[in-house]
């Protein structure tokens, strides 16, 4: 691995693409920006739900709660949409807040599977189980320096510059792309940011053997 530039990664699905100038961080925003506002209105629609079991929608004060709700999560969006400072941390909230409410769900509809034996409980429990590690996927690497300094447009372009032979390629425990010589990428190399293997090593032994 070229451990000179381990440090220099960009988030997973960030390759720089056409008509952004080259920069990952904004293709990896734009995704994310998609996902905080269907997480919002997720969100929006559960809390919605609950007040009505409640029986209590129908009161002033709920309806001026859902209001300032709406607006909240209307704002957070639009302005993380456009990487204003103030949206950022709301944003990692609204998604975190939507995979704790993913993962209440799941857990929800495992026991109604365990306990009926329904099929379709299991169904949604992974559904929404998947759901949850999808909006915590996204908020975590909000946590990390290269997407912050991307989202504050004050990353240098020339952090995703590949040298000769390096590529690209996925840490498959916390999704960051490092810039890596495949060639050189053994069962013993570790994530810098994470610590988790590069490479499973039962498919590196049976690669090597093959090659023998």
């Amino acid at each position: 691995m070229a451990n000179d530039r381990a440090e220099e990664l960009v988030m997973a699905g960030s390759a720089p693409g056409r008509g952004m100038g080259g920069d990952p961080i904004a293709h990896v925003h734009r995704g994310t920006s998609f996902i905080v506002l269907v997480d919002g209105a997720i969100v929006l629609y559960l809390m919605a739900s609950a007040l009505v079991a409640l029986g209590i929608w129908s009161s002033t004060p709920t309806q001026v709660f859902m209001a300032g709700m709406v607006f909240m999560v209307l704002s957070t969006y639009l302005g993380y949409r456009q990487r204003r400072a103030w949206a950022y941390w709301p944003a990692v909230s609204l998604l975190s807040i939507a995979g704790l409410m993913f993962g209440f769900l799941a857990l929800l509809n495992l026991a109604q599977g365990v306990a009926g034996g329904f099929a379709t409980g299991f169904i949604f429990a992974f559904l929404m189980g998947w759901a949850a590690f999808g909006s915590f996927r996204r908020a975590v690497f909000h946590w990390h320096p290269v997407y912050r300094a991307g989202y504050r447009h004050s990353v240098p372009s020339e952090l995703f510059n590949l040298a000769e032979g390096e590529m690209f390629a996925a840490c498959p425990s916390c999704l960051a792309v490092l810039a890596i010589r495949p060639g050189l990428l053994t069962s013993s190399d570790r994530c810098p940011h994470c610590t988790a293997p590069l490479v499973n090593e039962a498919l590196y032994n049976k690669y090597a053997d093959e090659q023998e």
